[in-house]
């Protein structure tokens, strides 16, 4: 890590004994290898919460993503159920028209005034306002 080859270890070795004695040399060397330990440890925990929080960087950024595309598909998918309206619509008015009879709209339904003046139900009609928006469901 230091990059100290074992000669130069050994000589550190040496000049610290003739400074410190060989009292205080042992209890020296195991508070220096303490703090090392704590210091590497530390370190090591702040590489770790770095790495952690990139990982969380590229979730949120794949996520965002994700929700965009589910956006996009609902968009589509909204469009979509309007054409089929529109071509739901047009289909019953160009029935009305072969038919010659007159259809009254209700809430929910349409009914066609038939020959014998019953009424009869045609389909099942949906008012845009009649459903909840996802704000309102949650």
């Amino acid at each position: 890590m230091f990059n100290i080859s074992f000669g130069e270890l050994f000589a550190f070795g040496i000049i610290a004994l003739i400074i410190l004695g060989p009292e205080k040399l042992p209890q020296t060397l195991r508070t220096v290898l303490l703090k090392y330990r704590a210091i590497k440890n530390h370190l090591s925990k702040i590489q770790h919460d770095l790495e952690n929080e990139l990982e969380l960087i590229e979730l949120k950024r794949i996520m965002q993503e994700e929700l965009q595309k589910i956006k996009q598909n609902e968009e589509q998918l909204k469009q979509q159920l309007a054409l089929m309206q529109q071509e739901i619509e047009n289909v019953q008015s160009s029935v009305f028209l072969e038919q010659g009879t007159k259809a009254k709209y209700t809430q929910n339904c349409v009914y066609i005034h038939s020959h014998d003046k019953l009424k009869t139900p045609f389909l099942t009609h949906f008012n845009s306002a009649n459903k909840f928006s996802e704000d309102q469901a949650a």
